[in-house]
């Protein structure tokens, strides 16, 4: 067993369907995979979730 405090965060991988641009941001409620989000800002094709995922952070 560990002393030390761990902070799990949930984080949501974006990818656009046409250029595959990639980002994160902070989970939101209602997320899922495959969820369509909004238009690329780069090539105007269509943005979705691909992965839902935590990271750890230590304290």
């Amino acid at each position: 067993m560990s002393n030390k405090n761990e902070i799990v965060t949930a984080h949501t991988l974006l990818q656009c369907n046409s250029c595959k641009e990639q980002s994160k941001r902070k989970f939101s409620d209602g997320d899922y995979v495959f969820k369509e989000i909004s238009k690329c800002s780069s090539c105007d094709g269509q943005v979705i979730i691909i992965k839902i995922f935590g990271e750890s952070l230590t304290q």
